[in-house]
């Protein structure tokens, strides 16, 4: 079986990618990984690939152009993997778990497979990203709004999406519209479990993206979480989670867009009364206050907070930690 591992990288952070293609290169008698390194923009054009990490598995290839979408494409366009996985540089794979994705996922007829992901700092910190093992399905977490469209942690059959394309326009919230068009361009059957894969590595480097998602990205994903509910024709049941999935983005982004996400509120509690954003303070509040009452007195506040991280991320002094 042959996976192919497509790794962009501007080549300006070389301990860190070479730590990323070491985790991901397997060679053995059943399972090999060609790994596929896209160096692009100016530094991955300058980026000295002899002096890099060398093996038969592990290729290089160089784009002029800076655009992380455009090498996962290049490498998509390239790969002969009968499985297919996207790595960032600064993150790094359990092997032994992705080992067992591998070969559960090819001897099976599933289209994709989604492990779990913990986030790690440089000064060892480790904070939760995802928390699959409160659902009992992909569709479940998905609905809930779960963080498991980041790019390490999902696996998936080269034929399940070779005429597919990462959108190169859109730089914020790229790897979720990704994630959601492998999901609705067929109904895909999928495994889901809430074994570590992988880690997410946030550190104090160079960032090659910004450390928050804004509102076109939250929206994107409402829209989407949306459609796929229809495409599929989930059960009732999965109405509740629908709901907190719409509440989840709702409380993210109120203050970016607050009369379009009132609509959203109001739709969501058509979906389930009880229904409110999960952060404790809504959930202690009775039934009988609206939440969205909550979130406009909230809402002078919270812009205000969001004027002062824009700024504290113009001046280079804004945690490194991803905002998701």
């Amino acid at each position: 079986m042959l996976v192919t591992i497509i790794i962009p990288s501007a080549g300006c952070r070389p301990e860190l990618l070479q730590r990323a293609i070491k985790s991901a290169l397997i060679d053995d008698a059943k399972v090999q990984t060609e790994i596929l390194v896209i160096l692009n923009g100016k530094s991955g054009m300058d980026f000295d690939e002899s002096s890099s990490f060398q093996h038969p598995l592990v290729k290089y290839y160089k784009l002029e152009e800076g655009n992380v979408s455009k090498a996962r494409n290049y490498g998509l366009s390239i790969a002969q993997g009968d499985l297919i996985r996207f790595l960032d540089d600064d993150d790094y794979l359990i092997s032994e778990i992705a080992y067992q994705q591998y070969t559960e996922l090819y001897n099976s007829d599933a289209d994709l497979s989604t492990y779990m992901i913990f986030c790690l700092d440089d000064l060892g910190g480790k904070y939760p990203v995802s928390y699959l093992h409160k659902y009992n399905s992909g569709a479940e977490a998905i609905l809930s709004g779960e963080v498991i469209g980041t790019t390490l942690n999902n696996l998936y059959k080269k034929i399940s999406i070779e005429d597919l394309i990462w959108n190169e326009f859109n730089n914020n919230g790229e790897d979720f519209e990704w994630f959601f068009s492998v999901l609705l361009n067929k109904k895909c059957k999928w495994i889901y479990k809430d074994q570590v894969v992988g880690v997410w590595f946030q550190h104090s480097n160079e960032r090659l993206s910004t450390p928050y998602i804004y509102y076109p990205a939250f929206k994107k994903n409402t829209e989407n979480i949306l459609k796929y509910y229809e495409y599929y024709q989930l059960e009732e049941k999965n109405k509740q989670f629908l709901a907190i999935g719409l509440w989840r983005n709702l409380h993210l982004a109120f203050y970016q867009a607050p009369i379009y996400w009132t609509k959203i509120g109001l739709y969501a509690r058509t979906l389930d009364s009880n229904s409110r954003p999960s952060d404790p303070f809504f959930q202690k509040l009775p039934n009988w206050i609206h939440p969205l009452i909550i979130e406009w007195l909230m809402l002078p506040k919270r812009w205000v907070n969001h004027q002062l991280r824009r700024l504290k991320y113009k001046l280079g002094c804004s945690s490194y930690i991803r905002k998701i």
